[in-house]
């Protein structure tokens, strides 16, 4: 391409007065720069050498001058770019980044050159070329921390990502222990060795340790998730095997009583427990009437926790701790209530903590079957079929639906709505508490699905059973607690006979093994005592040992034992 001569006249014009190069000539008249150094040549004019363009005044002190620079020793610079918001840290453009970014977004735009162009920039405009495009923002500097054998830093002071102990353990081969002993000025970064540290000195006094019976770990504590995870035991089943073993060292227990001390200070007591709250609250919203506060009316100065005047109802809420033998509760303290309560036309529930706590559900259900508002979906015996069931079913459905729970009869009738169990009714021919003879069962356990009302269902069920084995007696046990008239109840309506009445027996608790649980003194025999504690004295009663071990007794108020013949 041949340029006219108002072209060279022009392109003369830039080279001499506007500095321009023959690269940036030929850039603009779209020749090579070769072509135009011969043009310049063939004008006479002097061409310069390459970069040193001819300098006047102003050129020369755009050269001498320095690059301005974002640098702070307490902040830090980031670009931040006008139209997409995004950052970059390379504020001083070293890297090329933000150049990048500019020509990735916007395309092809002026951009300076060379570090001559860019100083002009700058002094033309009092900022850098690129800051048409980025916002240069101040922000706190992150603080740093370096590797003391190397040059490697990071802002993970603290190492929470362990990324530092990665560090000297991949590239200098060498643990943290080492480190810190080398450089222990440093420890300060590390929480987690300093507190591993402190752990490893507090666990050479006695008071601050305490040690694992099944491992010979020393701790502070012996944990449910050390116990579960090691050794496959829970902490029940530890303090049962161990009862005379700590799991809390003595300085914690120190702390934890201190803390209660201070938390009990200003405390009133209200003489009530949540438990009975609870209670009280659920009976008011079926609509009835509750009198609560310890009412001593009754019973001549003696404590009923609820009572209900309609239907002259009496309830008890005993909390475990505070009701076993050690706390003065003997084996006719909650029957003589029940019988004094009787004696003045009342009758008696008596609701032991673990059935709140752990059965809360159940216990509403029967509360709402004894005081006549139930409230579930009433059929007829006669819709439903009943048949044989195997043990997994009868054993999930009176886990959820029996308060008792599950229990070891042989003998399983359910009892189905459709598809639906809705009952269930066990026997037992192998009877462990008496001796018994051919012909004789118990009957163990009957349950109804808790939001179902099937008036008949146990008298079918029982026929059923009747039929199928001929049976020459059937007993049963009733609770005390829960049946509030031993001549007027389910068995008697079934044709049962009342035939005595069993003195109250006892449960073991230690609130210091489990809070909310009772343990049935059949688990407490010698025997089993033996092969849970090799090491005891034989020649002590079950009550000594028991005692030694922690548990005290807990009285219930005795049983009705009803007879049915054929």
């Amino acid at each position: 391409m041949s340029l006219n001569p108002i072209q060279i006249e022009n392109l003369i014009q830039l080279y001499l007065n506007e500095n321009y190069s023959t690269h940036k000539l030929a850039e603009l008249y779209k020749v090579g720069h070769k072509k135009i150094s011969q043009i310049l040549k063939d004008n006479n004019v002097e061409l310069k050498k390459r970069g040193g363009q001819i300098k006047n005044g102003d050129s020369l002190q755009i050269e001498k001058s320095k690059v301005k620079k974002f640098v702070s020793e307490e902040k830090e610079y980031v670009a931040q770019c006008k139209k997409t918001g995004m950052r970059l840290n390379d504020v001083n453009n070293l890297s090329g980044n933000l150049t990048r970014h500019i020509i990735e977004l916007y395309g092809d735009v002026n951009i300076p050159s060379n570090t001559y162009q860019r100083k002009k920039y700058e002094k033309e405009n009092g900022k850098k070329w690129y800051e048409e495009y980025f916002d240069i923002i101040e922000i706190e500097k992150i603080p740093t921390r370096k590797c003391s054998l190397c040059e490697w830093e990071t802002s993970d002071i603290d190492n929470k990502t362990g990324c530092f102990v990665n560090h000297i353990n991949n590239v200098h081969k060498i643990s943290l222990d080492d480190y810190l002993s080398c450089f222990p000025n440093e420890i300060k970064f590390h929480n987690s060795f300093v507190k591993k540290t402190n752990r490893e000195n507090e666990l050479l006094v006695k008071e601050n340790y305490v040690i694992c019976e099944l491992c010979g770990e020393k701790m502070k504590s012996i944990s449910s998730t050390h116990l579960t995870n090691k050794h496959n035991i829970s902490v029940e089943n530890y303090k049962l095997k161990f009862p005379n073993s700590r799991i809390v060292s003595e300085s914690i227990s120190i702390q934890l009583s201190d803390k209660i001390k201070e938390i009990n200070i200003n405390y009133q007591p209200t003489w009530t427990s949540k438990g009975e709250n609870e209670i009280k609250e659920f009976i008011e919203s079926l609509g009835l009437e509750v009198f609560k506060g310890k009412n001593r009316t009754l019973l001549d100065g003696k404590e009923i926790d609820l009572i209900i005047p309609e239907l002259k109802i009496g309830i008890e809420y005993n909390g475990l701790y505070y009701h076993t033998e050690d706390m003065g509760k003997n084996s006719n303290y909650h029957i003589n209530k029940t019988l004094s309560c009787n004696q003045l036309g009342y009758k008696l529930i008596h609701i032991f903590e673990d059935e709140w706590m752990v059965n809360k559900e159940l216990v509403k259900v029967k509360l709402k079957h004894i005081l006549g508002k139930s409230d579930g979906k009433k059929i007829g015996a006669r819709k439903t079929k009943i048949t044989k069931i195997d043990k997994e079913n009868k054993s999930h459905f009176l886990n959820e639906f029996h308060i008792q729970g599950n229990d070891k009869s042989d003998i399983f009738y359910g009892a189905y709505y459709g598809d639906i169990l809705v009952g269930v009714m066990t026997f037992n021919s192998k009877r462990n508490m008496t001796k018994s003879d051919d012909g004789e069962y118990e009957l163990s356990r009957y349950s109804t699905r808790k939001d179902y009302i099937i008036s008949g269902l146990a008298s079918k069920i029982m026929r059923q059973f009747i039929n199928d084995y001929n049976p020459k007696d059937i007993i049963s046990f009733a609770d005390r607690r829960w049946t509030l008239d031993g001549d007027k109840n389910l068995y008697t309506e079934l044709g049962f006979r009342l035939v005595k009445v069993l003195k109250p027996t006892y449960y073991y608790y230690n609130s210091k093994v489990s809070k909310y649980k009772r343990y049935h003194k059949f688990s407490f025999g010698k025997n089993n005592l033996k092969n849970k504690y090799p090491d005891i004295d034989l020649t002590k009663t079950e009550s000594e040992i028991t005692k030694e071990l922690g548990f005290s007794k807990i009285w219930d108020c005795g049983l009705f034992k009803y007879h049915y013949r054929q």
